[in-house]
């Protein structure tokens, strides 16, 4: 065990001095362009809020009640996400939420979560992409799309506040429609076109 210990702090000491080297190595404009670069590198969290138009696409609706319109209506969802800030740039993790997809049917989508931040800067563009599987009332395939502005916080240099306009896309894969697709006789599908809300921590 001791020796294991000793190897252990070996190895973490070379890769520290072999770093340090490299560093050494750059002139200090390189140096400052790569800490500014790493100033939000870490665990990341969001919590979001969307509101907006759902679209239903069905061949029923509840107790198998007869339905062949394309109804809209108004539907919520709350969605976190954790997961890791690679550098100021890149985001990849996973998460969770409760979304409403029509007034009496709710799904869970659970997702992975791919993030941009276009620019090095307090104020930048910022695009989302979610995709997963979606448990409940209404289940299968789950993707998500969205593009908006992020801010930062001055005191709070990891924390910001974000707003995104979302298109996001449940598809039935055992009773329904994808992408316009019919996969039996019975269709169920669910878009929503949203404006959302968050908070990055």
């Amino acid at each position: 065990m001791r020796k294991i210990t000793i190897f252990i702090i070996a190895v973490v000491l070379s890769v520290g001095a072999y770093a340090a080297d490299n560093i050494a190595g750059m002139d200090s404009v390189k140096v400052a362009k790569l800490i500014a670069r790493n100033t939000l590198r870490g665990y990341k969290g969001f919590v979001e809020l969307g509101m907006g138009a759902t679209l239903h696409d069905f061949d029923y609706v509840g107790d198998g009640i007869a339905n062949d319109n394309e109804p809209t209506g108004f539907g919520v969802e709350v969605l976190t996400t954790h997961g890791y800030q690679f550098n100021n740039f890149f985001f990849l993790g996973g998460g969770v939420g409760v979304s409403e997809c029509t007034e009496t049917n709710v799904m869970v989508p659970i997702f992975a979560d791919m993030r941009i931040n276009v620019l090095n800067r307090r104020i930048t563009p910022v695009i989302d992409i979610k995709g997963g599987y979606a448990v409940g009332d209404h289940h299968g395939a789950f993707f998500s799309a969205s593009i908006g502005i992020r801010i930062g916080f001055k005191e709070k240099k990891k924390s910001a506040v974000y707003v995104m306009a979302d298109m996001s896309f449940l598809g039935d894969t055992e009773h329904g429609r994808i992408f316009n697709i019919d996969f039996e006789e019975k269709n169920l599908a669910c878009e929503r076109y949203s404006l959302k809300i968050g908070y990055e921590f």
